[in-house]
């Protein structure tokens, strides 16, 4: 997706996620974040069948002036967290099979500022814990450390978030 572009990007990757999208999570997801961030606003693609989860944040990192997450999240607890913003830095945490050789689990961050599937680049996610509400704190802590300190330094290395 284009930093313009309001439709959410369409991509076939070597590694993605598993089962259909669950509603209920997307709706989950958003309540949580929006009750940490007063800088959000959530919305559905599609309230009746959505497919992503698009969160704007009326601010971004550094000299960023918007920015936004689009999740995406599967019935079988396969996610996608995908950080955008107007300087076109990109950046995600995944949790689905991947062909990478490391990390050896499904839990993986594709660094700013490209969000990079260059295999070298890929590395284990700082999140641990795998409920809708958990994640969408843990995502909020590593979004929030980067955005305080203005700079994307540190954001997937965050102690037991959240």
């Amino acid at each position: 997706m284009s930093a313009g572009d309001d439709t959410p990007e369409r991509t076939t990757e070597s590694h993605s996620t598993r089962g259909p999208i669950d509603s209920p999570s997307l709706y989950d997801f958003r309540v949580a974040f929006e009750r940490l961030e007063p800088l959000a606003t959530g919305e559905l693609d599609d309230p009746v069948d959505p497919t992503v989860l698009r969160i704007r944040l009326s601010d971004g990192v550094g000299t960023a002036e918007s920015a936004w997450l689009d999740v995406r999240w599967t019935s079988v607890g396969d996610y996608n967290v995908h950080y955008t913003d107007a300087e076109g830095r990109n950046l995600r945490w995944d949790v689905h099979p991947h062909d990478f050789p490391r990390p050896t689990d499904v839990r993986h961050f594709h660094p700013p500022p490209t969000a990079s599937n260059v295999p070298a680049d890929v590395e284990p996610s700082c999140i641990a814990v795998s409920e809708v509400v958990l994640v969408a704190r843990a995502v909020h802590t590593c979004w929030r450390l980067a955005y305080d300190r203005g700079d994307f330094d540190g954001c997937n290395a965050v102690d037991d978030p959240p």
